[in-house]
């Protein structure tokens, strides 16, 4: 069980038509890019401080996934386009990072766990990039004229030297992108490893956090979107070895 790694999958969340039931869910790929690098999926509902607390000490990882916009009063700034916001989402992932933090066990942030990282540690963010920052390209890649599909690649990334990230990908590699929203100002310690072709901060780096604006588990036709997954489980393994 000493190479077994646990890893929690934060939630998404809708009600049925009468809005009276709830569901937690989250994307199949998730949970197949845990299992290809060699580790356990485990979906976790909304939950508390303490619940998050808990649970940091049973789980080996954290992975924050994709989805909806967070709540901008998180950045101090009033809603202006952010869409879709669910204060219980926001709350549980708020926690659980800091939970895991603590026990400095790793933590991986995708797409939408990627801005929330980045709003945690007193960052900000674009609302929408087409409205408030003209010089970006369009980085919802459905979008597009003609659309993208899932598994396709949108745009290059630039990434810098003598980060982790740079060691998987060299200097330049194709992504996805399917956000509207973006880092207007990097949060506090994070430190940046990966620019797109227009400018855009697109993954950092932190201690035992990774974090990427694209979405790698569509990419794992592609090895080194799926190496991303296997140095998170490894940092796991390490660090459950370590305790």
């Amino acid at each position: 069980m000493e190479k077994t790694v646990f890893i929690g999958l934060t939630t998404r969340s809708l009600y049925d038509e009468t809005h009276e039931t709830r569901k937690y869910y989250d994307n199949e790929s998730y949970f197949q890019f845990v299992k290809k690098s060699g580790g356990i999926p485990v979906l976790i509902g909304t939950v508390t401080k303490e619940e998050a607390d808990a649970l940091s000490l049973l789980l080996d990882g954290l992975i924050i996934t994709g989805g909806e916009d967070i709540d901008p009063a998180y950045y101090h700034k009033e809603n202006t386009y952010s869409e879709c916001t669910d204060k219980d989402i926001d709350e549980s992932d708020v926690n659980l990072y800091h939970a895991f933090l603590t026990q400095n066990k790793p933590i991986l942030g995708i797409c939408r766990g990627f801005q929330v990282i980045n709003v945690i540690e007193k960052g900000t963010l674009y609302q929408d990039l087409q409205k408030e920052n003209s010089n970006t390209h369009e980085h919802n890649q459905k979008k597009l004229n003609p659309p993208l599909g899932i598994h396709d690649t949108a745009h290059e990334c630039t990434f810098l030297e003598k980060t982790r990230l740079y060691e998987i990908f060299g200097k330049k590699h194709p992504v996805n992108t399917y956000h509207h929203q973006a880092i207007e100002t990097l949060g506090e310690g994070l430190i940046a490893s990966a620019y797109s072709d227009d400018g855009l901060i697109e993954a950092f780096e932190k201690e035992n956090v990774i974090a990427v604006q694209w979405h790698p588990e569509r990419l794992m036709h592609d090895e080194k979107h799926l190496k991303i997954g296997k140095l998170f489980i490894q940092d796991c393994l390490l660090a459950k070895k370590s305790r």
